[in-house]
């Protein structure tokens, strides 16, 4: 399997991107999920870095799995969709290809399922076709996260917004956290969204009262609260059964640990160190160690 890291869990670090991959190196990742906003400062203010950068992974073996980015995909026509959401998409594909990845993450917009209309339907599938069909004239799979709030907040509006769609190259990032959250069981879950799934995402709750820990006003603030974010080994979500479950099903799965709390280099070290201890090294698909570039 190959273990990744975001790096949206440095979003409050002082940290540059050759750092990260030179952490990723030496800790046996295969690669890093860079977060849109990351990818598009660099490309901003430091093209010829991000050009080295790229460089640099590919002697050592490194891959950025996935640009994770966001795009308004309910917002109405007269709010200027086809100017605004469509110049974003087009800049993330710039930014995929940039960083060589094949995958761009987005959510499936930003109203929960249950309080979504048809009309909401109606755009969602609409506009995921015709991204996918673009993304992928550059070689790019677009890929929806299950998650609260969107139109993939759980297993069945998640088949029901893949399939409305009905695009080969539409996949989903199946965040086991968030589907347990939303009451789907994680293994018939897993299996059943399987046929789609091109990435998993990992992290860990203490309990379910604790949840709102991970609501985006709450992550994305310097402030914000982190009690009841813990490692995967000592959460409420059984990761023991999961890993052994993707080591025995999917050998070459691609996944991110994902942190939003403090001391993000001592957390992923440890965590990929235990993740290996548990399932044994030879079952994953670690980067080179070798640094320069």
């Amino acid at each position: 399997m190959n273990i990744h890291l975001c790096s949206i869990s440095f979003r409050h670090e002082l940290v540059s991107f050759p750092e990260l991959l030179d952490f990723a190196a030496l800790n046996g990742f295969a690669g890093i999920e860079l977060w849109g906003a990351h990818a598009a400062a660099m490309a901003r203010r430091m093209p010829m870095q991000a050009a080295r950068a790229v460089l640099g992974m590919r002697r050592r073996g490194l891959k950025v799995a996935m640009i994770s980015g966001y795009v308004p995909l309910l917002a109405e026509p007269e709010e200027l969709y086809d100017a605004s959401a469509w110049r974003q998409w087009r800049d993330l594909i710039a930014l995929a290809r940039m960083f060589e990845s094949d995958k761009i993450r987005i959510f499936a917009g930003n109203k929960s399922s249950s309080q979504s209309g048809e009309e909401d339907w109606r755009l969602a599938v609409g506009r995921l076709r015709e991204m996918a069909k673009l993304a992928w004239k550059h070689g790019i799979r677009t890929v929806i996260e299950t998650h609260p709030g969107t139109l993939a907040d759980n297993l069945a509006s998640t088949l029901r917004l893949i399939r409305e769609v009905d695009h080969p190259m539409l996949g989903v990032n199946l965040d086991f956290l968030h589907l347990w959250e939303a009451g789907d069981d994680i293994a018939s879950a897993y299996q059943r969204l399987s046929p789609w799934t091109m990435h998993y995402h990992c992290k860990n709750v203490r309990s379910r009262r604790e949840l709102g820990v991970f609501s985006p006003d709450n992550v994305y603030a310097p402030g914000g609260a982190r009690e009841g974010m813990v490692p995967l080994a000592e959460g409420a979500v059984d990761y023991e059964a999961i890993f052994s479950m993707l080591r025995d099903k999917e050998p070459l799965a691609s996944f991110s640990l994902e942190w939003f709390g403090s001391d993000p280099y001592r957390y992923l070290s440890e965590e990929i160190a235990w993740i290996k201890a548990q399932h044994g090294s030879h079952a994953f698909n670690p980067a080179p160690s070798r640094l320069g570039g």
